[in-house]
């Protein structure tokens, strides 16, 4: 029977203090965060406390709009001691703030200590000039960057900085982009997709790698300094060319690689990767996707990158001792790469003592005839496994 008093609702959430409530609402973008002050007289000067901001333009109806609320934020209502240890800017076609106020919003994120930041630039139709005053925070531990312009910039000093992304970052020249990673001296994670005027390099030769670096991830329509990132555990590279791998250092830490090629009608230098594996030590899983642009009917294709030559006898070491698995994609009906693919393929198997799997992805027109010859090829490996698609 009912007693008819109410049981009092209690929120466990306001009851928490503020330093939980405030990492609650980091994951939050700010002006999200902002709408938590209708909760209750409690939650008010809570978000204020954030030491996360993400100002993303698309939220807002409009320019105007989004630049009061992100200098009434930074400049007015917060605590001016209070720091920031991330800091996400996201900007559109529309948005206009001029070179200054960047300059006055870095600054300003800088002083506080930023740990983390995130300058996206990537629905601006130019690229945005970076303010230089953020190559001297030192305090930076992850530093992001897309569609921005880095020229002329003199010295540079990241002793924190652990992860680098940068995405159609506009490079004066490739020495700059050498110079920007020697800045980096720790760096771990390095996902690199920027554009380098093509200018000669004149650091190419000793270079020292940087020697803390796990992740690897490239794409550029340049040839890369490889000797800067022989000390990556994981590499990924997206190449738009065929790869001339000159020069080529030893990778010795090296257990996975997965390579992209976006081959065009351009017959260039190329490098067989059966002749670049010796320098691939340790290497355990090896991944590689053909992905083929023919938009103007040609028919011509290179299929170097996957050429095995006749006195390819000795195996590399990493076959012999280290190869666990081996996945290929290729997306051409072209007889040159089917018959180069199937080659490769074989050779692998042939040679890798400790290898457990070997999936193939193809769309050629005899595909089922080539995996019935691979499935029939000798394999060095008693436990070997060949998967199809």
């Amino acid at each position: 029977m009912s007693s008819g008093r109410s049981i009092p609702t209690l929120d466990r959430i306001s009851d928490l203090p503020d330093s939980i409530l405030c990492h609650i609402l980091s994951f939050l973008p700010t002006k999200f965060a902002a709408t938590t002050t209708v909760l209750s007289k409690r939650w008010k000067p809570v978000w204020l406390s954030v030491l996360t901001l993400t100002f993303d333009y698309q939220s807002f109806n409009d320019f105007h709009t989004f630049r009061e609320f992100v200098y009434s934020i930074m400049f007015s209502l917060r605590d001016k001691k209070t720091s920031i240890q991330s800091f996400t800017l996201t900007l559109g076609r529309s948005s206009h703030f001029k070179q200054r106020e960047f300059n006055r919003i870095f600054k300003f994120v800088m002083q506080r200590g930023v740990k983390n930041l995130d300058f996206n630039m990537s629905n601006k139709p130019r690229c945005i000039k970076l303010p230089l005053g953020i190559l001297d925070c030192k305090k930076l531990r992850v530093l992001k960057l897309e569609n921005v312009k880095m020229w002329d910039f003199g010295r540079m000093d990241f002793p924190c900085l652990q992860t680098l992304h940068l995405k159609s970052v506009d490079f004066k020249s490739p020495n700059y982009f050498v110079k920007f990673l020697y800045g980096c001296p720790i760096l771990e994670d390095l996902n690199a997709k920027s554009r380098i005027t093509p200018k000669s390099i004149d650091l190419m030769e000793n270079l020292n790698a940087l020697p803390n670096l796990v992740n690897v991830r490239i794409c550029s329509n340049k040839d890369i300094p490889m000797t800067l990132i022989c000390k990556a555990r994981i590499l990924h590279i997206e190449q738009i060319w065929e790869m001339t791998w000159k020069p080529l250092s030893m990778f010795h830490n090296l257990t996975h690689m997965e390579l992209t090629f976006y081959h065009n009608l351009l017959k260039r230098e190329c490098r067989s990767l059966i002749e670049i594996l010796p320098h691939f030590l340790s290497l355990q899983h090896f991944k590689i996707r053909l992905i083929f642009m023919n938009s103007l009917g040609a028919t011509y294709i290179c299929s170097e990158c996957l050429k095995v030559s006749a006195n390819s006898t000795i195996a590399p070491e990493c076959l012999s001792s280290q190869l666990k698995t081996l996945s290929i994609q290729c997306s051409t009906d072209s007889e040159d790469i089917n018959s180069c693919e199937f080659e490769f393929v074989k050779y692998i198997m042939q040679h890798s003592k400790v290898l457990e799997t070997v999936r193939v992805k193809s769309t050629c027109l005899e595909k089922n005839r080539m995996l019935m010859k691979l499935s029939s090829c000798t394999r060095s490996s008693a436990t070997c496994r060949l998967l199809f698609g």
